[in-house]
C-alpha cells in the first residue's frame, strides 16, 4: 500500500519539477517580456481586433525579443549573437 501511495506521489510530482527546472536568466528575462508596455499593448490590440494578422505576429515576436535583450543587458549579462534582427515591416 504504501509503495503504490509513495509511487502516484512521484508520477505526480515529477513532471511538475522537470517544467520548471528552467531558471536561467534568459528564461527569467524571456517571462518578463511579456510584462513589458509595448508587448502588453501590442497583445491587447490583438485580441480586440478580429482577425490577428501575419504582421502583428512578426511584431510581437519583434517585441518580445526586444524586451528580452533589454531585461539582459540591465542585468549585465551578455546578449547572444552578434547581428541585430531586421525589425518586421508595420502592416
Amino acid at each position: 500500500m504504501k509503495l503504490r501511495v509513495l509511487a502516484l506521489l512521484v508520477a505526480l510530482l515529477l513532471p511538475a519539477a522537470c517544467a520548471s527546472s528552467d531558471n536561467s536568466p534568459e528564461a527569467l528575462c524571456r517571462q518578463q517580456a511579456y510584462s513589458d508596455p509595448q508587448v502588453r499593448a501590442l497583445r491587447i490590440q490583438m485580441m480586440q481586433s478580429s482577425s490577428a494578422n501575419l504582421g502583428s505576429q512578426g511584431q510581437l515576436q519583434y517585441l518580445l525579443r526586444q524586451a528580452t535583450l533589454r531585461c539582459l543587458q540591465d542585468k549585465g549579462l551578455a546578449v547572444p549573437g552578434g547581428v541585430e534582427p531586421v525589425q518586421p515591416a508595420n502592416p
